[in-house]
């Protein structure tokens, strides 16, 4: 009877297990947004007669709309307005901006989207903007650079509550432990590290305090796959 044979090669390394999923939030971290919405901000407040500065432009990085509404609608003392309506006004112009072509993507945002298409690693876009900004910014990307998305207004709790981002798993049927979420904010953090991934922050225009299951990098450039899974297996041998 024959013997199989056995390889005296030795083993190769083991190759990290990918991430199930790359959760991104969207304004601030895939693209660099922010400028563009407090500039709408500006010029609606402007308009509105009230004032506004960049102190409490960045009050409203990372939470949801209709908080940013309320927010405004006190902060230029104007009971008198609906929130909803303010937000309305918001997003009008944003989105008006991002039709244009000119969606200033952040720094290595779209050669990690590239990377994760072809190593087959599904994207999920998970952000507090409407539906109708998110189309927008899907549509100046390639086909299918994600594979769901998540908006402000298809949740009944946004950021921080963890509910944007479990939908986002629930549609992926991935669990959240396995995920690498990308945020640049605390509330988005937050939300995040609450329905169980791992978050890699990217500061942008607001610091994020340090957290379990907590990262911070620079920027996304240089980021690779592997990375990305031995941070995900290092913060679960910590649980």
């Amino acid at each position: 009877m024959g013997r199989a044979m056995t390889s005296s090669a030795p083993n190769a390394p083991a190759r990290p297990a990918r991430p199930a999923a790359l959760l991104w939030d969207f304004d601030g971290t895939l693209a660099d947004t922010e400028p563009i919405w407090i500039r709408a901000e500006y010029e609606l407040i402007g308009r509105l007669g009230g004032s506004w500065s960049d102190e409490h432009a960045h009050q409203l990085v990372g939470n949801s709309l209709i908080d940013s509404g309320i927010y405004i609608v006190h902060a230029i003392d104007r009971p008198d307005l609906d929130p909803a309506w303010v937000v309305d006004q918001l997003v009008e112009q944003v989105v008006a901006t991002l039709r244009s072509g000119d969606v200033p993507w952040r720094p290595g945002a779209l050669e990690l989207l590239a990377t994760s298409a072809s190593a087959g690693v599904p994207c999920a876009l998970v952000s507090a903007s409407y539906r109708v900004i998110l189309d927008a910014a899907l549509a100046a990307l390639p086909p299918g650079s994600f594979a769901v998305s998540v908006a402000g207004d298809e949740v009944t709790s946004g950021k921080p509550h963890p509910e944007p981002y479990e939908r986002a798993c629930e549609l992926l049927a991935v669990d959240p432990r396995r995920c690498v979420a990308f945020e640049d904010s605390e509330t988005g953090a937050r939300s995040a590290n609450a329905a169980g991934a791992l978050v890699v922050a990217v500061p942008n225009h607001v610091p994020i305090p340090s957290a379990p299951r907590r990262v911070e990098r620079a920027s996304l450039a240089d980021l690779g796959l592997d990375e990305l899974a031995a941070l995900v297996d290092d913060a679960d041998a910590l649980v």
